[in-house]
């Protein structure tokens, strides 16, 4: 009789067990399958952010770079809104023009009056939209969006004063 208790409470235990078993299994699986997910959206996110950072940054530096006088202006290349800069090389005059062509921010360095194209542009980083606006007071309002969605908008100001035209 004793045996048949023993046995009842094994049986039990062992069911109790394999049950446990299970459940932690099944859980361990579904932890994995969420941090898969959520790594996969990190990723994601920060391939997104690396993306608008370079752009942000390497904007931010060519504005601090030609932060004098007029050296800051808009115009276009192949009919395409272009942030232009005015460099003057041993007397000849240079622009360099940022702007957006097949989702990448761009960037052409070239003679004035040169033949530029578009094409021949270096890609700086991937981007579905890059606007910009020159404000008052020497603001200029920029509006960057990642090929994921992601927005980002800053200010820069020019500390120089434009020459007189």
């Amino acid at each position: 009789m004793n045996h048949r208790k023993n046995t009842g409470h094994f049986r039990f235990f062992s069911f109790f067990r394999f049950f446990f078993s299970v459940f932690f299994v099944l859980f361990l699986i579904l932890m994995l399958l969420f941090s898969a997910r959520i790594y996969q959206q990190t990723v994601k996110q920060t391939d997104s952010d690396s993306e608008l950072g370079t752009a942000a940054t390497y904007l931010s530096t060519k504005f601090r770079q030609h932060d004098r006088g007029d050296e800051i202006f808009s115009g276009s290349l192949d009919d395409i809104p272009a942030l232009c800069f005015r460099d003057d090389i041993k007397g000849k005059e240079y622009i360099t023009y940022i702007y957006l062509k097949n989702d990448s921010l761009m960037e052409l360095f070239t003679a004035k009056g040169s033949q530029a194209s578009s094409d021949a542009g270096t890609v700086i980083s991937q981007l579905s939209d890059f606007r910009f606006s020159e404000m008052e007071n020497g603001f200029y309002h920029f509006s960057l969006e990642s090929t994921t969605g992601i927005r980002s908008e800053f200010l820069l100001h020019r500390t120089a004063q434009k020459e007189a035209s």
